[in-house]
């Protein structure tokens, strides 16, 4: 006789359980009338068949008549073999009953039922959670967790949301489990699993309806929580990308800064000395100007008609400051000023054409801003020019942060859909042209 194993000096004890009495009788008694159910179909088949029997035939001449005695001999066995099979149900069900008291479990209504449901709520779309729940119930690792051989045998119908998945086929004869899935008002849809016990009904349940629907139940819910996490951490990824970028443009937006304010204001210094009307002039457009400028430096988004009423305000100050030297034309429809434009790029094409092209040159120059609808096949796009008359593309064009600002900002903004060309002008001067895709436009 073996003693019984010691628990480790660490180990807890197992907390004794006390079974609720009442699931106890209901339990052995279900158990008892389960094990027997089949038997009773069959014996009493063979008792309706007993008649025809017993009718079959005379009995011979000086032989006793054994069928005067046979029902008695068949009621006499079934009533032996039910209780013989009462007796084992009995012993089957109470060694259940031990074997959850050592697990420190009681005995619960789940775990004497033939059917057990679950209910799982999806933060995804039906077809989302369809897809996720085939991927997740057909694999090796289910079949392992439920005790199969293999892989469990699989059923699922798309276009009725059904998956049905037992350890053989016909999947309706044995312990199978059939989830469906059911959309929701909204972006959600919730999952209905039943675990059912085909012919097993006829069986002692020991839980194992119990335990399919909790593996089964749990491996949903670990796979739609890894899929949640996933899409959260893509998410949080495009968040800080997001953030990162518009760091970044701030960042480059902060580097084009009005070079012309510290001039500007010595001019009107002077200005308001010798002519008070003029530096009044002065004053409006630099007021004009500060009030489109400002709200730039700090948005990453604008529009063409705000961008084209900074850099008419710009151009009417260096007007003053330059004389008869600058004459400027801006062009533009009034539907496309409502369109929207990247902050802070018209104007340092402009200061650009000002400061490389009209600046340096010994005559008068014109410089002339239009902007255009149009399509490259794919997109439409909004592009606009920047065109001046002045002494062309020099070495110093182009040099610093302008030029490359921009085409640092519009591949951070657009990628490879916006495009900014600076060439020769038609016989001298310098002709830019910036092209952005219009957002929700297609051609």
């Amino acid at each position: 006789m073996s003693s019984p194993p010691f628990l480790p000096f660490n180990e807890p004890p197992v907390p004794e359980v006390e079974h609720d009495r009442r699931l106890v009788r209901r339990y052995l008694l279900q158990s008892a009338l389960r094990f027997n159910a089949g038997s009773l179909l069959f014996l009493s088949l063979a008792i309706a068949l007993l008649p025809i029997w017993l009718n079959f035939g005379p009995a011979a001449p000086g032989e006793v008549d054994h069928r005067k005695l046979t029902p008695y001999i068949v009621g006499g066995v079934a009533l032996a073999v039910m209780a013989w099979l009462a007796l084992i149900s009995s012993g089957i069900a109470r060694n259940f009953l031990a074997r959850l008291g050592e697990e420190g479990k009681a005995l619960c209504a789940e775990a004497m039922a033939s059917s057990v449901t679950r209910r799982i709520d999806a933060p995804f779309n039906t077809y989302t959670t369809f897809d996720l729940c085939t991927e997740s119930l057909s694999g090796l690792a289910l079949g392992t967790a439920l005790g199969y051989s293999g892989p469990p045998a699989f059923v699922h119908d798309p276009f009725k949301g059904r998956i049905v998945l037992g350890r053989w086929r016909p999947l309706s004869l044995g312990r199978h489990v059939e989830v469906r899935v059911s959309s929701d008002l909204g972006p959600s849809c919730h999952i209905e699993l039943r675990c059912r016990p085909g012919l097993t009904w006829f069986a002692i349940q020991q839980g194992e309806s119990l335990k399919a629907a909790e593996v089964v139940s749990a491996q949903l819910r670990q796979h739609l929580a890894r899929h949640a996490n996933a899409l959260n951490a893509a998410r949080r990824e495009r968040e800080l990308e997001r953030t990162s970028l518009q760091a970044r443009l701030s960042a480059l937006q902060a580097q084009v800064e009005p070079h012309f304010l510290f001039n500007t204001l010595a001019n009107l210094k002077y200005l308001i000395r010798t002519d008070q009307q003029a530096a009044q002039d002065m004053l409006d457009h630099l007021v004009g100007y500060l009030q489109n400028a400002m709200p730039d430096m700090r948005s990453v988004s604008s529009t063409l008609g705000r961008e084209m009423d900074l850099v008419n305000d710009y151009l009417a100050v260096m007007r003053i400051r330059m004389g008869a030297r600058l004459r400027f034309a801006v062009e533009v429809a009034e539907e496309l000023r409502s369109l929207p434009f990247p902050p802070a790029m018209l104007i340092s094409l402009v200061e650009n054409a000002v400061k490389h092209g009209l600046e340096r040159a010994s005559r008068p120059g014109l410089i002339t801003i239009s902007a255009r609808h149009e399509s490259d096949g794919k997109d439409a796009l909004l592009s606009v020019s920047v065109v001046d008359d002045g002494v062309g593309l020099t070495e110093q064009a182009g040099q610093g942060t302008g030029l490359a600002n921009i085409a640092e900002r519009l591949l951070l903004l657009y990628g490879r859909k916006a495009s900014l060309f600076v060439e020769p002008g038609d016989g001298q001067g310098v002709r830019a042209l910036l092209s952005v895709p219009i957002a929700g436009s297609h051609a």
